[in-house]
């Protein structure tokens, strides 16, 4: 992909807000689909791209602020869209335990600002006898012991292609004390 001077330079102003800990706006190119935050001297990039060339060109991109208060790069969690996955045929639940439910209202309402992923439903589960309990089936056992033990439980309806990032993002961002994802089901059609 060639690239003019003004997407060069929109690119480092970007690049700039991120340094200094005020990322707000997409990037330039890969909008939406990457997100960089800097923990610890580490400039941790996740996201998915479209192509492996794209990948390299941010890891790239973020290398060049080695030795300028970053120690190190963690691309680990970019990934390459996988061409071969079709949206809309399965759905997965994520189940994510907090300490409470004040948190875990806190982490749907960072689940529902997220960017990238798009729950088709999400909702805080408020007793042992809540609907939203029917979709889990035999997990519903597991729900029940923590709401009795006083958690928060968030339950988030997500096509099978986003779960994962949809699991990592409950676990690790939002610090679930659990985190469960039930098997792929057919998905719901919209009627």
């Amino acid at each position: 992909m060639g690239r003019t001077g003004g997407v060069d330079t929109q690119i480092e102003s970007w690049w700039t807000t991120v340094m200094v800990g005020q990322p707000g706006q997409p990037h330039p190119l890969y909008g939406d689909a990457v997100d960089v935050k800097q923990h610890g001297g580490i400039l941790h990039l996740s996201g998915e791209l479209e192509s492996l060339r794209d990948r390299q060109e941010l890891i790239a991109e973020a290398h060049r602020y080695l030795a300028r208060g970053i120690a190190d790069v963690d691309a680990r969690r970019l990934k390459v869209k996988r061409h071969d996955q079709r949206r809309g045929l399965y759905d997965q639940t994520i189940i994510a335990a907090f300490s409470n439910r004040a948190v875990a209202n806190h982490a749907l309402t960072f689940l529902r600002q997220h960017r990238r992923l798009r729950a088709k439903a999400a909702g805080i589960v408020m007793s042992g006898g809540d609907p939203l309990l029917e979709s889990v089936g035999e997990f519903a056992t597991d729900v029940r012991k923590a709401l009795s033990s006083g958690h928060g439980i968030l339950l988030a309806r997500v096509d099978e292609t986003d779960a994962f990032e949809a699991r990592e993002l409950l676990d690790e961002d939002t610090r679930s004390i659990w985190t469960m994802v039930t098997p792929p089901v057919p998905a719901r059609r919209p009627h």
